[in-house]
């Protein structure tokens, strides 16, 4: 669904360009017309070239994609402030080298090729007003706006994609409290990456509490119901924690932590019976400038009791940069792997490897190498080369991707 014209693009560039950067997000003005007129304007490019080479599929695909953003962050005044986002995907080269995967009129009708998600649009990304207290430990937005909650394993903006993540309703958090941050949020809509929108009710809490040199406690409830009827299938309830830490062994040593665990059962009016749970446990340490990482994530699925999914998360930074599992096989996922990165002068880089195999039954779901290498430019402009290469051992299709991208904000 083509959400709003360039036109709305265009006026905000030209009101962003038109006003002076003066002051940071959280300066009160002294007046509403100051509060207006004094605030920031936002900019920012990302180019992304990338090439998927799928088994089965004859044709390799070749996307070459520009993201831009245009918006204007307000002053506060009396606490009220207000954030506006357009966004624009546009096509460099040849848009038909790849399938674009966009909804409606959206998709380009590519056969033969694999999916990029990343059809060209424009519309606004972020349109919302906010309320802080004096004290800044209460905070209130209303609008479209973009969430990620944690570490996006269940609720995030799809920040890789060209076309990002965003949702329609209310956000209110709280920091009064020492050690405990909590919030609350409702959402009526989610506006998709690939140009569609889901309604829904959606009923989001989380709670933080600080536990010192121990590390972090989060908790959180997700309660989904999906409006339209195609959709009731997603109508969840999950309930879960994580528990996060770091612990210093010495001046450069530290050990990390994580466990976390969660179940999901039907709700409202999902038709199917769903009865499913989640674990994730990671243990790691940090040398200098290089940090390893072991860990193991269950997403859990049976035909009987259904499967455990996440339909609202960051889902490209989990499970593989292949994406071969954006939604959990009917046997369930069991994820076991190695992450390994630092930095080496300034450039940083990772590497990765994935063992999947199925929770419930003795299938194999493929094996998975990702590689990444990023560099910072003195003008911080950032330049990555990043690669990811499954290998399906029958559960799908090997599957190579390579990306090449560039990014800089204003």
């Amino acid at each position: 669904m083509h959400r709003s014209p360039l036109c709305c693009a265009l006026t905000v560039l030209i009101l962003a360009v038109a006003l002076p950067v003066l002051a940071g997000e959280d300066q009160e003005a002294a007046t509403a017309a100051d509060a207006i007129s004094q605030g920031q304007p936002l900019l920012s490019f990302r180019y992304r070239y990338e090439e998927v080479d799928q088994k089965g599929i004859e044709k390799r695909a070749h996307a070459s994609t520009l993201r831009t953003t245009v918006g204007y962050r307000s002053l506060a005044y009396r606490g009220f402030s207000f954030l506006v986002e357009a966004e624009n995907v546009t096509i460099v080269g040849d848009g038909d080298a790849y399938r674009n995967g966009g909804f409606g009129h959206l998709d380009n009708g590519v056969t033969g090729r694999p999916v990029v998600a990343d059809p060209a649009l424009t519309e606004f990304n972020q349109a919302y007003f906010q309320w802080k207290n004096a004290g800044r430990t209460n905070q209130a937005r209303i609008g479209r706006q973009e969430i990620v909650v944690g570490d996006a394993r269940f609720v995030g903006n799809v920040g890789w994609r060209q076309n990002h993540q965003s949702f329609d309703g209310f956000t209110f958090t709280n920091s009064s409290l020492d050690a405990v941050d909590w919030s609350y949020r409702f959402v009526n809509r989610v506006n998709r990456i690939d140009g569609s929108t889901h309604d829904m009710a959606g009923h989001l809490f989380n709670v933080d509490v600080k536990l010192g040199a121990v590390g972090k406690l989060a908790l959180y409830g997700l309660l989904l119901d999906y409006t339209p009827v195609q959709f009731h299938g997603k109508s969840t309830a999950t309930w879960g924690g994580e528990f996060s830490g770091r612990h210093g062994l010495g001046e450069d040593l530290a050990l990390l932590y994580e466990a976390e665990y969660a179940t999901q059962t039907d709700h409202a009016d999902n038709p199917q019976g769903i009865d499913a749970e989640y674990y994730f446990l990671m243990l790691g340490g940090a040398l200098k400038a290089v940090t390893v990482k072991a860990g193991y994530e269950v997403l859990g699925g049976s035909p009987q009791k259904g499967q455990f999914n996440t339909p609202l998360a960051t889902l490209h930074k989990f499970n593989g940069w292949v994406d071969q599992f954006l939604s959990t096989p009917t046997d369930g996922l069991e994820d076991l792997y190695l992450q390994v990165d630092g930095k080496l002068g300034p450039v940083k880089w990772l590497l990765a490897h994935h063992t999947f195999r199925a929770r419930t039954g003795d299938a194999t779901h493929g094996r998975e190498f990702d590689a990444e290498l990023t560099y910072t430019a003195a003008w911080q402009q950032s330049f990555g080369l990043k690669g990811a290469f499954y290998n399906a051992d029958r559960h799908n299709a090997d599957t190579n991707k390579v990306w090449v991208f560039t990014s800089y904000r204003i």
